[in-house]
């Protein structure tokens, strides 16, 4: 956990023996199971992954109150930071019920509300329950693994039309809309995975793309196809989302990233992509026009003006409840549809809840950059800390395009990251560290 544990007490029993064993069953419930099957009663927050992230924060309150650490520690910004925005929701969850409210609104601020806490519980397991640095580094590639196999089938969901999720069917899980994975853009597939939406398909890529080079230069031990599969497979979906989200986040972490490569590496990354491109113009006819498109015809687009024209909408609502906003999760699609999570955020919360969303996303991208002027020594670390400031850069730039909390699987991984980014530091800093179990575990160095 975060220090050190009282002299004398005993390791106890815990379901998924340390923090990694926690995500990487988080990864497999969010990527392996479509995110429209859950249970009915709990709406969007009834998912296999938001109920395990429900059990992670008991599990991590749980390990507080039986076994209190001693803090010798500063204060970790990013778990500060996640506790503030909870209790800006919970703020702005009073504020919604203290006003006249349907029953769709409210149905809708308990989900959220349960949301968030199943996001904070996987943040929390993340960036508390990690024992040593060889564990981090294996967290990190099982996410990897998990987002390239969730791009090989958009692939194949692209390529062949059919949606292959409507084959899942779990006995107690149940779902509101159709299993049908693909839309449709310019007459080309839109895959989403097992997401609800290609947007969200194409910005987890996105967000990931700079974790699986990490893995690429830094993991040799794993083998060629192993470190080359998910940057391959993640470099070909992101453009198949036909999603200027998903670009334009690309596009970010790519930004941050190829300067601390050397001149050499970054020629040949620039050259993969312009063969990539022209792959995709001989290949696929028409898209990378359609590509184009997004961006040079954005001014005809009907979904980026509904973004521009719904300011004076969202304004008016800002107006009536400025510091707390009309209520969590209230401004309900039906009412617009905003693609934008910040203006969202201050609707539904108000300058309280944008301000603490901004924090915990600065606060992860401030400890990352600051882990990574620190580790003078290790190039690993530097890489990985690196890594997290873009993946957080790029998650952080899509919140303004589209409405991310809607959206659990890539809010699920978001609140990862943020909580690796927290682990990272004391990690890379000291040479051994008790981990969520009560064990000390010796720190293993990066290889």
């Amino acid at each position: 956990m975060n220090t050190g544990r009282r002299a004398g007490s005993a390791p106890r029993w815990h379901p998924f023996g340390d923090g990694v064993g926690f995500l990487t069953l988080y990864l497999v419930l969010a990527f392996a199971i479509p995110s429209r099957l859950g249970m009915a009663p709990l709406g969007a927050a009834g998912t296999p992954a938001q109920l395990l992230g429900l059990a992670g924060l008991l599990w991590w309150v749980w390990d507080r109150v039986a076994a209190p650490v001693e803090d010798n520690r500063r204060t970790r910004p990013v778990r500060t930071a996640a506790f503030l925005l909870i209790a800006a929701m919970m703020a702005s969850y009073v504020a919604g019920v203290m006003r006249p409210l349907s029953s769709v609104e409210l149905n809708a601020m308990q989900v959220g509300l349960l949301s968030a806490l199943g996001w904070l519980g996987v943040l929390l397991v993340a960036h508390d329950g990690i024992p040593d640095r060889a564990r981090l580094e294996v967290i990190v590639q099982r996410i990897v693994l998990a987002v390239g196999l969730f791009a090989m089938l958009g692939v194949a969901q692209f390529v062949t039309g059919r949606p292959f999720t409507n084959l899942i069917d779990i006995p107690g899980l149940s779902s509101s809309q159709s299993l049908v994975s693909i839309q449709t853009r310019a007459g080309f597939n839109r895959p989403a995975g097992t997401a609800l939406h290609p947007i969200e398909f194409g910005t987890i890529l996105a967000m990931t793309l700079p974790l699986a080079l990490h893995v690429l230069f830094h993991a040799g031990h794993l083998g060629r196809l192993r470190r080359w599969f998910p940057v391959l497979a993640i470099a070909v979906a992101i453009p198949l989302a036909i999603s200027r989200s998903a670009i334009i986040g690309a596009l970010v972490t790519a930004i941050i990233v190829l300067p601390s490569w050397t001149p050499e590496a970054r020629r040949r990354a620039v050259g993969a992509m312009a063969l990539g491109a022209l792959g995709m113009f001989v290949l696929i006819p028409g898209f990378l026009g359609t590509i184009t498109d997004l961006f040079l015809g954005v001014g005809s687009d009907g979904s980026a003006r509904s973004r521009t024209d719904s300011y004076a909408l969202a304004w008016s609502f800002i107006q009536q409840t400025p510091l707390t906003g009309r209520g969590l999760s209230t401004f309900l699609p039906e009412y617009r549809i905003l693609d934008n999570q910040y203006l969202l955020t201050l609707i539904d919360m108000g300058l309280v809840g944008l301000i603490t969303l901004l924090g915990l996303l600065v606060s992860g991208l401030v400890v990352a950059l600051r882990c990574r002027r620190r580790a003078t020594s290790t190039a690993v670390d530097r890489s990985l800390a690196l890594a997290l400031f873009a993946g957080i850069a790029g998650a952080g730039m899509t919140f303004a395009f589209f409405d991310a909390f809607a959206f659990p699987t890539f809010t699920g991984l978001t609140f990862v990251l943020l909580g690796l980014c927290g682990a990272i530091g004391p990690l890379s800093a000291s040479n051994q560290r008790p981990d969520i179990t009560g064990n000390q575990r010796a720190a293993k160095p990066a290889r």
